[in-house]
């Protein structure tokens, strides 16, 4: 991955050719694998990425290096925290009010 920067100005990291041919094999690699995946968000992304003419090879082949991308970075995440890889986050509660009970929520008897 690289990121062009200028000054102030730092633009997007994405995978480039600077670097570890051989990682950035690997990144492409591991992304044809889990394109060929059932269900899970990087064959969303790659799905969303060629929606618009799935018969195009050309399409394919930038859809599968932002997968590369996406993988690189979410392996780079993973090394930095430290933590499991989870296949989907659940970024919103369920619908309804669920509130555990806190101090102000206990009835106190005596």
């Amino acid at each position: 991955m690289s990121t062009q920067q200028s000054g102030q100005f730092r633009g997007m990291s994405r995978l480039s050719k600077h670097g570890n041919a051989r990682l950035r094999y690997a990144f492409w690699m591991a992304a044809n694998g889990v394109v060929r995946m059932r269900q899970n968000t990087f064959r969303e992304k790659y799905a969303r990425y060629i929606k618009t003419d799935p018969e195009n090879p050309d399409r394919k082949r930038k859809a599968l290096c932002a997968v590369a991308a996406k993988v690189a970075r979410v392996a780079q995440g993973l090394i930095k925290t430290g933590t499991d890889y989870r296949p989907y986050f659940e970024a919103f509660p369920p619908s309804g009010a669920l509130r555990s009970p806190g101090p102000s929520r206990q009835v106190l008897t005596s």
